[in-house]
C-alpha cells in the first residue's frame, strides 16, 4: 500500500480533511501534526490582522509553494497538495486545483506573468487532479496541452446521505447556506421568497446579516434566518427536513453545499456559474438562473461562466459593494420557486439519481484510487 503525505493546514477546507479522511481505505496516510479549524472560525478571521494584509501583498508575486514536514514526507510514496507546489525536490507529488489560478494565489496577474514556472511545475507533477470539469477545461485553456494526459477530474468526497431524511408532507422547505450572504445571492433571495404568494413555503436562510435585514423580514413567518451553523449540525439536523436547495451565488468555482444538498435528494435552484451545471441539471433536478453580471466564454471549446477570472476581493469591490439589487435574478427566482412547488418531488428523485451515478463514495473511491495507483 502507498504511503501519501497530504499537507493540510489548520484552515484547510473541510473538503479537504474529508478527503484525508476517506484516503485510509486506499493509501497509508501520513499527516502534519495540526488541529482541524472550523470554516466559520477561518471566515472571521480572513483579512482581519497586520500579518494577513502582509501575507495577502506578498502572494501577489509569487507561485504558491508549500513547506512540508520534511521527516514525514520523505517516509511518503507521494505528497498530495491543494492549490500548491511542495517546496521539497525530488518529490513525487499530486495537485488537486479547484481552479487554476490557486497555484498563484488566485492573483490573475500573477499566473499570467509566472505561466512558464507554473506549467513546470505541473508537467514535473505525479498528477493533477480537478474538482470539477471547468477546472480542468479552464486549466487546459491556460496552460495548454502538454498536462493534458496527466489532468483528471474527482469531485469532492461526499456521503450519501438520502436516509436522513425526514421530510414531513404539508409545507415545502427551502434551505439556503452561505456565509457572505450578498455574494451568494441573499438580498435578492430573501425578496423574492417574501413576495412569493404561497402559504405553503417555508425559507431555512443561514448565514450572516445584519439586524436591518433579520427585522425587515421578521413579520413574514415563512421565513426563518439563523446564524452560521456548523456543518455537523447542518448535516445532522437541518438537511434531513430541507426539500429544495436554494443557492443564486454569484461567485463559485465549486458549491459544496450544492453536493451536500445533492447528497440528500434535494432539488436545487442556483445560478449557472463555473461548475454548478455540472449538478444542477435544467428541469432534470432543478432550475439554473442566468448570472445576471456575467456572460459565458468557452474554456477548452465548452461554454461557462469563468467568475473566477476575477479574484474575489475583485470581484466584491466591482460588483457587489455598491449594493445593486439585480432585479433579474430576483424575477428569476420568484419564477423558480413557483416551478419548483409543482415539480420538486420529482427533481429530488433524480438528484438522487445524479448524486449515485457521479458523486457517490464508491464513484469517488475508485477515482482517487486510479489518481493515486500507477
Amino acid at each position: 500500500m502507498k504511503k501519501i503525505y497530504f499537507n493540510l493546514r489548520p484552515h484547510s477546507r473541510e473538503r479537504m480533511w474529508d478527503t484525508v479522511k476517506q484516503a485510509d481505505k486506499i493509501c497509508g496516510v501520513l499527516l502534519p501534526e495540526i488541529k482541524q479549524q472550523s470554516s466559520i472560525k477561518t471566515y472571521s478571521q480572513n483579512g482581519k490582522s497586520i500579518k494577513s494584509t502582509i501575507k495577502y501583498e506578498l502572494s501577489k508575486k509569487i507561485v504558491n509553494k508549500q513547506v512540508l514536514d520534511s521527516e514525514k514526507a520523505n517516509e511518503a510514496d507521494l505528497v498530495y497538495m491543494w492549490g500548491a507546489i511542495p517546496n521539497q525536490k525530488n518529490t513525487d507529488y499530486i495537485i488537486e486545483l479547484d481552479n487554476p489560478y490557486s497555484l498563484s494565489y488566485y492573483h490573475i496577474d500573477s499566473f499570467n506573468k509566472k505561466n512558464k514556472k507554473i506549467v513546470n511545475h505541473l508537467e514535473n507533477a505525479y498528477k493533477i487532479t480537478c474538482l470539477s470539469e471547468a477546472c480542468r477545461n479552464h486549466s487546459l485553456e491556460l496552460l495548454g496541452p502538454k498536462i493534458q494526459d496527466k489532468i483528471f477530474v474527482n469531485y469532492p468526497y461526499m456521503a450519501a446521505n438520502h436516509e436522513k431524511n425526514r421530510r414531513e408532507e404539508g409545507v415545502i422547505n427551502f434551505i439556503f447556506v452561505g456565509l457572505n450572504s450578498r455574494g451568494k445571492g441573499g438580498n435578492e433571495l430573501l425578496e423574492a421568497f417574501h413576495h412569493s404568494a404561497s402559504e405553503n413555503i417555508r425559507l431555512t436562510f443561514i448565514s450572516n446579516v445584519d439586524a436591518s435585514t433579520q427585522s425587515k423580514y421578521e413579520k413574514d413567518k415563512r421565513i426563518k434566518i439563523l446564524p452560521p451553523q456548523s456543518r455537523e449540525y447542518l448535516l445532522n439536523e437541518i438537511y434531513p427536513e430541507m426539500d429544495i436547495m436554494i443557492f443564486p451565488s454569484l461567485y463559485e468555482s465549486f458549491g459544496v453545499v450544492l453536493l451536500e444538498a445533492l447528497s440528500y435528494g434535494l432539488a436545487i435552484i442556483a445560478v449557472n456559474v463555473y461548475a454548478t451545471p455540472e449538478m444542477v441539471k435544467p428541469g432534470y433536478n432543478g432550475v439554473l438562473l442566468h448570472h445576471p453580471i456575467l456572460k459565458p466564454v468557452e474554456l477548452n471549446n465548452v461554454e461557462v461562466i469563468n467568475c473566477v477570472d476575477m479574484r474575489i476581493k475583485e470581484f466584491h469591490k466591482l460588483y457587489l459593494e455598491n449594493n445593486e439589487f439585480y432585479f433579474g435574478l430576483y424575477r428569476e427566482l420568484k419564477a423558480a420557486i413557483i416551478e419548483a412547488e409543482v415539480n420538486y418531488k420529482g427533481w429530488q428523485e433524480n438528484s438522487r439519481r445524479l448524486f449515485d451515478e457521479a458523486f457517490s463514495p464508491s464513484v469517488w473511491i475508485e477515482k482517487f484510487r486510479n489518481l493515486v495507483e500507477v
